[in-house]
């Protein structure tokens, strides 16, 4: 477990118990192969992909902001400008968003990608 990222540490206790006495297949399903296939289709395994890709990029968002951050402070007023202009970006939201979407809105913006711009890049 010393390899392993906070949230697997988290997560590989939890699928374990959903696996050992949630799950009513072990106790029904004798045959070992049959129980393997069952648990191969289980949606549970696609959830703890889906939590840990969503840790893993959100741990490697705030690294990659935590560099930029460095680089701007030492710039001084660039900083004070993504500030300001971070603080603009909310305040525009208009309706609630997934994390990743406000991530991605963000970083558009700090890249100087438009809307506009955006929208003709994804077609």
């Amino acid at each position: 477990m010393a390899d392993q990222n906070e949230m697997e540490k988290i997560v590989t206790p939890m699928v374990g118990d959903i696996c050992d006495h949630l799950c009513r297949f072990p106790k029904e399903v004798p045959d070992q192969e049959a129980l393997e296939e069952i648990c191969a289709e289980c949606q549970v395994g696609k959830y703890v992909c889906l939590i840990l890709n969503t840790y893993n990029a959100t741990d490697q968002l705030q690294a990659a902001a935590e560099v930029v951050r460095a680089e701007l402070i030492q710039k001084g007023d660039w900083y004070n400008a993504l500030a300001v202009s971070i603080h603009g970006y909310f305040c525009e939201m208009d309706k609630p968003m997934a994390p990743w979407e406000v991530a991605k809105g963000l970083a558009e913006r700090i890249v100087g990608i438009e809307p506009a711009e955006q929208m003709s890049l994804e077609n």
